[in-house]
C-alpha cells in the first residue's frame, strides 16, 4: 500500500473517531462549558486549551528524542474502554464529575492514539495540561470552609478579639459572620494549581521540584484564604461593619490573592533551574515514527468501542419530568404542612407528599424515576433541611436509615429521620443510592427511587426516635401502594 493511500485511510479513521467522540460527548462538553461560564471558580478553564495548543505548536517540528515501545499504544485503548464504562455510569447516575472526567480523559487518550507513542511523549505536558479543563474540586468546599473557620478563629484570638463559633458561624462583638461556600477558598486553590503547574513546567527541569512547588502553592493558597477571611472580619470589627462587606469584599479578596501569587512566584523563581538550550526545529523525515500514517489495531479498536458506547447510549430511555409533580394524599395525615421551619425540599419529583398528623409529626416523600430529563433524587439543589436555619448537632447512621438532631441559632431543636429507597433497596448513603439507581437504569429495571423522611420538634431522645421511625415505616408502606397505583394510572 502506498504512503498516500495509508495517509488517506489514517485521515478517514481520524475523522470517524473524532465524529463519534463529538456526537457522544457533545452534551457533556456543553455542560462543562456552562460550569466554566456560570462559576467564577472555573472561569480560568477557558485559557487551558489555548495554553495547551501553544505548547503543541511550539514543538510541532521537533522530532522525538526517545524511542518508546509500540506496545504502550494499548494503554490509551484500555483507558478508552474503562472511561466509556465510567461515562455510562456517570450518565445513568447523573454524576457530572464522572461524565466530565471521562470526556476530558477520553480526549487525551484519543490524541495519544492519533499522535502515536513518540509524538505523544514529546507533547506530554501539553497533553497532560488538558486535565485542567475539568471543573473539579467542589467536593472540597465543606473541608476548606472548616479550615478557613479554624484559621480565622485562631487569628482572632491572637489579636484578642472575642469570638464564639457555632459551626460555620462566627459571632464577634459587632456582628455575626458566616464562612459561606464562596469563602472556602476553592476558587483560589483551583486557580493556583492551574497557574503553578504552568509556572513549574517553565521554570523547573527536575520533577521533584515541580511537585514540591505545586504542593507549596496549594498549601499557601489555603493559608492565604484563611488570612483573607480573618482580615475581612478584622476590618468589619474595627470599622463597625462599615468596610469590608460591600463591593470591596471581592476587591480585597482578589487583590490579596494576586499579591500572594506574586510572592509565591517570586520565591519559586529564586530556585528555578537553569534554562536548557532548546533543540533546533527540524523537518520530520519521511516515514519517521513521528509522521507515520499507518493505521494501528488500537486505533481501529477505539473506533469500535466508542461506536458501541454511542449505540448503547442511544438505546437508553429517559423518563420525562412532569410539569407539576403529583401531590399524594394519605388517610392518616392532613393535607399539607403549614408554618413549618423544617425546610426540606426535593425539586422536580414525579410525585410528592408534604403533610403533618395530629401529633405534629411531619412527613415528606418525593418519588423520582431512576433517570429523568430534569431533576434527580440526589442533587445539590435538594435539601433535607434548611441549611440557613439549622446546624447538625448529632448524626447517627444505621444500615437502613439516618438520624439527625438539628439546632438553630435561637436554641430550638428538631429531630429528623430519613432514608432513600430504590426499588426494594433501602439506604441512607447518597453514594449507594446513586449506585443502585445507575444499576437499575442500565439494566432496564422499571423500579423508581424515593426519599422518605419524618421530623418533629425536640431533641433526639429514644422516645422521639421510636415514634419517628414508626411513622416513617408507615409512610413507606402507604406510599409504596400509591406509587404502584401511579404507575398503572389508577388512583383512588
Amino acid at each position: 500500500m502506498t504512503a498516500g493511500m495509508q495517509r488517506i485511510l489514517w485521515l478517514a479513521a481520524m475523522a470517524l473517531l473524532v465524529s463519534i467522540y463529538a456526537t457522544l460527548y457533545a452534551s457533556t462538553w456543553l455542560d462543562m462549558e456552562r460550569v466554566w461560564r456560570s462559576s467564577a471558580t472555573y472561569n480560568h478553564c477557558y485559557l487551558i486549551l489555548p495554553i495547551s495548543l501553544y505548547f503543541f505548536w511550539q514543538k510541532r517540528h521537533q522530532l522525538p528524542q526517545t524511542s518508546i515501545d509500540r506496545r504502550w499504544l494499548w494503554l490509551p485503548l484500555l483507558a478508552i474502554v474503562l472511561l466509556q464504562a465510567i461515562w455510562l455510569f456517570g450518565f445513568a447516575a447523573d454524576l457530572a464529575l464522572l461524565m466530565h472526567g471521562a470526556a476530558v480523559l477520553s480526549l487525551q487518550a484519543i490524541i495519544w492514539l492519533l499522535l502515536g507513542n513518540q509524538r505523544s511523549y514529546q507533547h506530554r505536558f501539553a497533553l497532560a495540561y488538558l486535565i485542567f479543563l475539568l471543573p473539579f474540586g467542589e467536593e472540597l468546599s465543606p473541608f476548606l470552609q472548616n479550615i478557613t473557620a479554624d484559621l480565622t478563629v485562631m487569628m482572632l484570638h491572637l489579636v484578642q478579639i472575642p469570638v464564639y463559633r457555632e459551626g460555620l458561624y462566627l459571632a464577634t462583638p459587632v456582628g455575626l459572620f458566616e464562612v459561606a461556600e464562596a469563602c472556602s477558598g476553592l476558587r483560589f486553590l483551583i486557580a493556583a494549581l492551574a497557574i503553578s503547574v504552568l509556572f513549574a513546567h517553565l521554570h523547573y527541569r527536575k520533577w521533584w521540584k515541580q511537585f514540591l512547588f505545586v504542593g507549596f502553592m496549594a498549601v499557601l493558597s489555603v493559608l492565604a484564604n484563611g488570612v483573607r477571611a480573618f482580615m475581612l472580619v478584622f476590618i468589619g470589627e474595627k470599622s463597625n461593619m462599615q468596610l469590608g462587606f460591600g463591593a470591596d469584599h471581592y476587591l480585597y479578596g482578589w487583590l490579596f490573592f494576586g499579591l500572594v501569587l506574586l510572592a509565591g512566584f517570586w520565591l519559586g523563581a529564586r530556585f528555578a533551574d537553569p534554562l536548557t538550550a532548546q533543540p533546533a526545529p527540524n523537518k520530520p523525515r519521511q516515514n519517521s515514527p513521528a509522521t507515520s500514517w499507518q493505521l494501528s489495531v488500537p486505533l481501529i479498536a477505539a473506533i469500535g468501542v466508542l461506536a458501541l458506547t454511542l449505540s448503547f447510549r442511544a438505546s437508553l430511555q429517559v423518563s420525562a419530568a412532569p410539569i407539576q409533580a403529583n401531590q399524594l394524599s394519605l388517610p392518616f395525615v392532613a393535607s399539607g404542612t403549614v408554618e413549618s421551619n423544617w425546610g426540606i425540599r426535593f425539586n422536580s419529583s414525579q410525585s410528592y407528599l408534604s403533610a403533618q398528623d395530629k401529633n405534629n409529626i411531619e412527613y415528606y416523600y418525593a418519588q423520582y424515576a431512576n433517570k429523568q430529563t430534569q431533576g434527580e433524587l440526589i442533587s445539590w439543589s435538594n435539601q433535607l433541611f434548611d441549611k440557613q436555619v439549622w446546624q447538625v448537632k448529632q448524626r447517627r447512621h444505621s444500615a437502613n436509615y439516618a438520624l439527625l438532631e438539628l439546632r438553630n441559632l435561637i436554641g430550638e431543636y428538631r429531630t429528623l429521620i430519613y432514608w432513600y429507597q430504590v426499588g426494594e433497596r433501602r439506604t441512607a448513603s447518597e453514594l449507594n443510592t446513586k449506585l443502585y439507581q445507575a444499576t437499575a437504569y442500565l439494566t432496564d429495571d422499571s423500579s423508581t427511587a424515593a426519599v422518605i423522611a419524618t421530623s418533629s420538634k425536640g431533641k433526639m431522645t429514644e422516645t422521639n426516635v421510636s415514634v419517628l421511625l414508626d411513622a416513617a415505616e408507615h409512610l413507606a408502606e402507604s406510599t409504596q401502594t400509591r406509587s404502584l397505583q401511579q404507575q398503572s394510572g389508577a388512583y383512588d
